[in-house]
């Protein structure tokens, strides 16, 4: 097998629907399988991917140990050269499997490729990101934000001033929709699964980084997202919570280390 999509599913079972169906309708002409990870979901999502797609392969997890774990799970289960990471929440549209494999197919040095992300209504989504900093974390998580939504600390961090037109080396991009290179995870660790929830693809791209592979958006290959941003909610939630929690984790893992800008960088 060449390549394996996975979705990794918690209680998002109508999305994850309609996730399958696209990849489906997609007609991912390289020869593939799909696995759906489940985190305990209690909305009859494991249920329904038994009626509807019998063809998937569903890994059932008992306890919700996060989205690291669930994709590291997926991981073990393929021998796939490339694996393709999907929230439910992601349509998959007519040859973007088929032009980031044969992106990476071109560029052996790319370790994870990205897709272009776009909103419901074909607007852009800021998906590639330069690495946090302080001012960005407290202004992408308080209310702050919502006073200064034109900052230039995350203008940066959102790299809202780059038109995303192009092919580029990138520091980090969300963990919604990605392909990875097997040959880059030589010890079979995709995720670190201390981070339970968020920064998690922060640390699999500065991993990459250092060493020595390339993390790419691409944004010929285009997927809709629609994306909730529980952590942006008002008010002090669990999602706040847990990603400040991890960008201590991921600040602390990586403090000896520079976090080296590489937003710029074209192929």
């Amino acid at each position: 097998m060449s390549l394996t999509v996975a979705i990794v599913n918690y209680n998002s079972r109508e999305l994850m629907i309609s996730c399958l169906q696209s990849i489906v309708q997609a007609g991912i002409q390289l020869k593939h399988e799909i696995i759906v990870v489940d985190n305990n979901s209690c909305d009859g999502s494991v249920d329904t991917v038994r009626t509807l797609f019998p063809f998937v392969c569903l890994l059932e997890s008992k306890h919700n140990l996060g989205f690291g774990h669930a994709v590291n799970l997926a991981f073990s289960h393929t021998i796939s050269k490339y694996l393709l990471v999907l929230n439910p929440d992601i349509e998959v549209s007519q040859d973007s499997v088929d032009k980031l494999v044969e992106y990476m197919e071109l560029h052996q040095r790319i370790g994870l490729c990205a897709p272009r992300l776009i909103n419901p209504d074909k607007t852009l989504q800021y998906s590639c990101r330069r690495y946090y900093t302080w001012k960005a974390i407290i202004l992408r998580r308080t209310i702050l934000g919502s006073f200064f939504p034109d900052h230039p600390a995350l203008r940066n961090h959102l790299m809202m001033d780059w038109d995303h037109s192009t092919a580029c080396e990138v520091d980090w991009v969300l963990g919604a929709a990605f392909m990875l290179r097997r040959e880059a995870i030589p010890d079979g660790r995709v995720m670190d699964e201390q981070f339970f929830l968020y920064f998690e693809d922060v640390d699999l791209c500065l991993r990459l980084h250092n060493a020595g592979w390339k993390v790419m958006y691409y944004p010929e290959a285009v997927m809709v997202h629609h994306h909730r941003r529980s952590s942006a909610r008002g008010g002090w939630n669990r999602a706040k919570f847990e990603h400040f929690k991890s960008w201590v984790k991921f600040s602390w893992k990586h403090r000896h280390e520079p976090l080296l800008r590489r937003q710029g960088i074209t192929s």
